[in-house]
């Protein structure tokens, strides 16, 4: 067992794929999000709080990597990229604009499969699992 895995209760414990969405995968977005408005915006942490609805200090902690501590393959992640450029471009006073970008992405992830492959890592199932897929 890895260092991170030692440190993660959560992992060999049967959980559905919406406790990866909310446990893992919405910081993680919400991670990659902040980092391209910072980096490459130069974008001010109080507008990207306000933006998402969120305080400083938690901006802070996606900033540091402190929450959403995992990666994302290069199609999630160019829809990221498209979704952080809307949200800088988005109107500042439209608090609900970046939480329909992070539902875009999460829909783009449970639709692609890719949902799948993260309850696979972060949670315990069986070889056959299918859930993330259940219509």
């Amino acid at each position: 067992m890895s260092a991170s895995e030692e440190k993660n209760p959560r992992r060999k414990k049967l959980i559905q794929p919406q406790e990866v969405i909310v446990w893992y995968i919405l910081p993680a977005i919400r991670r990659e999000i902040t980092n391209i408005l910072i980096n490459e915006y130069q974008m001010a942490q109080k507008d990207i709080a306000k933006r998402f609805g969120l305080t400083e200090p938690a901006i802070t902690q996606y900033k540091y990597s402190k929450r959403g501590a995992i990666d994302f393959n290069p199609k999630v992640q160019e829809k990221i990229k498209e979704a952080a450029l809307k949200v800088k471009n988005a109107d500042p006073d439209d608090e609900s604009f970046a939480p329909r970008e992070v539902q875009r992405i999460l829909k783009f992830i449970q639709n692609g499969g890719y949902l799948c492959e993260f309850h696979k890592k972060y949670g315990l199932v069986h070889e056959n699992c299918g859930i993330c897929n259940a219509k």
